[in-house]
């Protein structure tokens, strides 16, 4: 038991600081599209996303304004929904 209690302790800190990040990772902005293809996002204020493969962006395009709910991975900014702000 001595040696299970630390590794326990560890492992639900580990837990908790992961979720924390996850959450902290998650944001939203919003502004007009500049530029929009089937991979990128680009925002008049040059935020730049790649857009997330489940991300549908039929019938957005330049000068539509939108929310961009947005999740940084490994240094690259994910778009996870792109909805027109009207």
């Amino acid at each position: 038991m001595r040696v299970i209690a630390p590794f326990a302790a560890l492992a639900f800190a580990l837990s908790i600081a992961s979720a924390y990040a996850n959450e902290a990772a998650s944001d939203e902005t919003a502004g007009t599209i500049a530029v929009v293809d089937e991979s990128t996002l680009v925002l008049e204020d040059g935020a730049t996303f790649t857009i997330s493969e489940s991300v549908s962006i039929e019938g957005l395009e330049p000068g539509t304004e939108v929310i961009v709910s947005f999740e940084e991975l490994g240094g690259q900014i994910f778009a996870t929904n792109i909805a027109p702000s009207n």
